[in-house]
């Protein structure tokens, strides 16, 4: 047996806390002296002060946790809350740990506005009539990979070949997760439709400026604002009702496989 102070020492449980408990019945000493009223404790109750916490760590309240301290809740079924909680404290990380990058993307895109643009390789060319596949769907930009993964399957049950992957972004009329996309790959050759998946040929561009671009799935990407940036000061603007496009172009040596190289296009006249 050990008193009360010994057992605070042990469990690293306040002795105010181990009273407390008591008045609340959710762990009695196992003995109390009767003429000096001093509490003692087994050290089997440190398994029971263990349970106690674990149940707090989980978000129980401590009634909710003497009734299922009553219920004598099996170890295999402890584990398994566990891992629920433990589940849903890596999402909220997880997600933190995204909002923390896309505050450092966002405060070196502010550091670099207004930046000399000289060094951007853009091209303006004519991009020809392309034969494509696409599925367009309003969604988020985390959904982006799931479209894909749609569209190749489908691709894939009938048995056609195609070359890269592309994205139409036709606009954002309400809200952020409720983006216009049309995810697309280029065909090599016909096929049929079968809604949502469409055949189509994208229009020839006697005028596309485009500009390759090293990106993040992860990161917010600035290459389209350099681009506008880039056309309004050299006498171009966007001609009206073509979505810009960014088209993916395979590279093997990246290493990161968060990271790809794309093409932006936008569609311009002369000003």
């Amino acid at each position: 047996m050990f008193k009360i102070s010994e057992f605070s020492k042990l469990s690293q449980v306040s002795v105010k806390t181990l009273r407390y408990y008591d008045q609340l019945n959710l762990l009695n000493p196992a003995h109390t002296d009767k003429f000096t009223g001093y509490r003692y404790y087994s050290a089997d109750q440190m398994f029971q002060i263990h349970r106690i916490l674990a149940f707090k760590e989980l978000g129980f309240s401590l009634d909710q946790i003497r009734q299922m301290m009553g219920e004598n809740i099996p170890l295999e079924q402890i584990r398994g809350m566990f891992r629920i909680k433990q589940n849903e404290i890596q999402s909220i990380l997880d997600k933190e740990q995204a909002r923390l990058m896309r505050i450092k993307e966002s405060l070196s895109n502010i550091e670099n506005e207004g930046k000399d643009l000289s060094s951007l390789n853009v091209v303006v060319k004519e991009v020809k009539s392309q034969l494509v596949l696409s599925y367009r769907k309003k969604a988020s930009l985390r959904q982006i990979p799931e479209l894909f993964q749609q569209l190749d399957a489908h691709i894939g049950n009938s048995g056609q070949s195609s070359l890269s992957q592309m994205v139409l972004w036709h606009g954002c009329e309400e809200y952020e997760d409720d983006v216009d996309i049309e995810v697309a790959r280029l065909l090599t050759h016909d096929m049929p439709s079968s809604p949502p998946f469409i055949v189509k040929r994208l229009p020839e561009i006697p005028m596309m400026a485009t500009l390759v671009h090293h990106c993040s799935t992860t990161r917010r990407c600035t290459a389209s604002t350099e681009l506008a940036v880039w056309i309004e000061r050299n006498g171009y603007r966007m001609k009206e009702n073509e979505p810009r496009r960014e088209i993916c172009i395979p590279h093997e040596k990246l290493g990161d496989p968060e990271s790809y190289i794309a093409e932006v296009q936008i569609a311009v006249e002369r000003a």
